[in-house]
C-alpha cells in the first residue's frame, strides 16, 4: 500500500468512527429491565438506569419515552415556554441540560417556543390517595431511618373506566428511575406521568427520602390546574433529590421555589438518614406554606394536618389509625412497619372497573440508600365471597444505589 492509499484508508476509517459515534449519539443506549408484571398483567413496571451528563440523561430518557409513543409536547403559549426555559436556566441548571438533551433526541431546536421540553408526559393525573409514615432511626429495631409508603391510585383510564382492548390504564407503565448524573446526587425514584422531571417517591445518595400525596384541598376550594412557570407538583420532588442532602436543605429548597400544580394540589413528607422529618404543605388557597416538624414517627395521608377537609373522613380515619399504631410502642421491626401500612391499604373489595387500589408498597431505607418494593399486578373474583376479590402482587424486590456517600 503506497502513501496515497494509506491516507485514503485512514480517512475512510476516521469517517467510519465518526459515523458510528454519530449513530450512538443519536440513539443512546439505556439500561431498561422489566422488574414486575408484563403486558398480560395490569402493570408492567420497569427499571431504567441513566448515567452521564444531564444532557445525556435527558437524551436517554427521551429515548425511553419515544419507545412508549410519547411525543414532544407542543405548547399553546409560546411566551410561557420561553419563560419556563429562562426560569429553569436560572434556578435548575441540571434540568435545563436535560431539556436540551430531550430536544436533541427528538431532533428539534431547543429554542423553538412551540415546544415545551420541560417534561415527558405519559398522561394527565387524577388525585392519588396514599399513606406514608417516616420512622427515624431511633424508632426502628435496625437503627435505620425508613419511609414506609402505600401508593394508592385508580386502575382504569382517566375516564374512570376499565381500559378498552389496546388501551392502557393510567398507571400501567410506572418507572423506577435510577439516575447517576455526573453532577448532583444519584437517586432511586418511582416516576409516572412526567417521566423526565417528575417523581412520586424516592431516595437519594445522601439518604434523603421524599414522597408526594394528594392533600384534598381541591375538594374544598376547587381545582385550578394548569401550566405555569415554576415547579409543578411532582417536578419539585426531582429537584429535592437532585440537590438536597438533609431535611433542612430540602425545607429551604421547597420554601424558595415557585410552585404550581399542573394536575392536583399535593403535600409532601421528607425525611433524612439523621432521623429528621417534616411535612410540607400549602394552605387551602395556597397563599401560605405550612411546615409540620416530625417528632418520632411522622404520618401523612390525604388531608392537611390539623385542617381536615369535609368529605375526607376516610383520610382522617387512615391517619388516626397510623398515628395510633406508631404511638403504641417505641421500636418497630421491619415486619411491623410493613403491617402498619398494610392495615391502611385498600381492602380487596369487589367494585366497578377502574377503582382505586394500592398499586405499590415501597419501603425506603435512608441509611442503606435502598428501596424494597412490590407492585399490584391485578385481581380475580374471590370464589368464597362475591363481595371480595383476590389481589395479585409481585414478589418484593430490593434495589440499592450503587454509588452513595458514607
Amino acid at each position: 500500500m503506497n502513501r496515497f492509499q494509506r491516507i485514503i484508508a485512514g480517512a475512510a476509517l476516521m469517517l467510519l468512527v465518526l459515523s458510528s459515534a454519530a449513530v450512538q449519539a443519536a440513539s443512546p443506549k439505556v439500561r431498561e429491565t422489566v422488574i414486575a408484571g408484563s403486558p398480560d398483567h395490569f402493570m408492567e413496571a420497569r427499571h431504567v438506569v441513566l448515567k452521564g451528563s444531564d444532557f445525556e440523561i435527558g437524551k436517554q430518557m427521551a429515548a425511553v419515552a419515544m419507545r412508549e409513543g410519547i411525543k414532544a409536547r407542543k405548547s399553546s403559549n409560546r411566551l410561557l415556554s420561553r419563560c419556563k426555559r429562562l426560569y429553569f436556566a436560572r434556578n435548575y441548571p441540571a434540568h435545563i441540560e436535560r431539556m436540551k438533551g430531550t430536544a436533541a433526541a427528538f431532533g428539534l431546536p431547543f429554542e423553538d417556543d412551540q415546544y415545551d421540553f420541560s417534561g415527558l408526559w405519559q398522561s394527565s393525573m387524577p388525585a392519588p390517595a396514599c399513606s406514608a409514615v417516616f420512622y427515624p432511626g431511633s424508632s426502628t429495631e435496625n437503627g435505620h431511618s425508613l419511609l414506609s409508603r402505600n401508593y394508592d391510585f385508580i386502575t382504569g383510564t382517566l375516564r374512570g373506566t376499565a381500559p378498552k382492548p389496546g388501551e392502557r390504564a393510567v398507571m400501567a407503565r410506572p418507572y423506577l428511575i435510577e439516575m447517576h448524573p455526573n453532577k448532583g446526587y444519584a437517586s432511586l425514584a418511582m416516576s409516572a406521568f412526567d417521566i423526565l422531571g417528575g417523581v412520586l417517591d424516592g431516595v437519594n445518595s445522601e439518604g434523603l427520602t421524599v414522597s408526594i400525596l394528594d392533600d384534598g384541598t381541591a375538594e374544598a376550594v376547587g381545582r385550578e390546574a394548569g401550566d405555569e412557570v415554576g415547579f409543578h407538583e411532582i417536578q419539585c420532588v426531582r429537584y429535592v433529590l437532585d440537590n438536597c442532602k438533609t431535611a433542612e436543605e430540602a425545607k429551604a429548597a421547597l420554601l424558595s421555589m415557585k410552585h404550581y400544580y399542573a394536575l392536583t394540589p399535593c403535600h409532601y413528607i421528607v425525611g433524612d438518614r439523621f432521623g429528621r422529618s417534616f411535612v410540607f404543605a400549602f394552605s387551602p388557597i395556597r397563599n401560605r406554606r405550612l411546615i409540620t416538624e416530625g417528632k418520632g414517627p411522622q404520618c401523612l395521608t390525604n388531608h392537611l394536618i390539623g385542617r381536615p377537609v369535609k368529605g375526607r373522613e376516610w383520610s382522617v380515619a387512615r391517619y388516626q389509625k397510623l398515628a395510633a399504631a406508631t404511638a403504641a410502642k417505641t421500636k418497630f421491626s421491619l415486619a411491623e412497619i410493613r403491617d402498619i401500612n398494610a392495615s391502611v391499604a385498600i381492602p380487596p373489595v369487589a367494585a366497578r372497573p377502574g377503582v382505586n387500589r394500592t398499586l405499590w408498597y415501597a419501603l425506603y431505607d435512608c441509611d442503606a440508600r435502598s428501596l424494597n418494593i412490590r407492585f399490584y399486578l391485578g385481581e380475580k373474583p374471590d370464589p368464597a365471597d362475591p363481595k371480595k376479590v383476590i389481589f395479585s402482587y409481585s414478589e418484593p424486590k430490593e434495589f440499592v444505589l450503587s454509588t452513595r456517600t458514607k
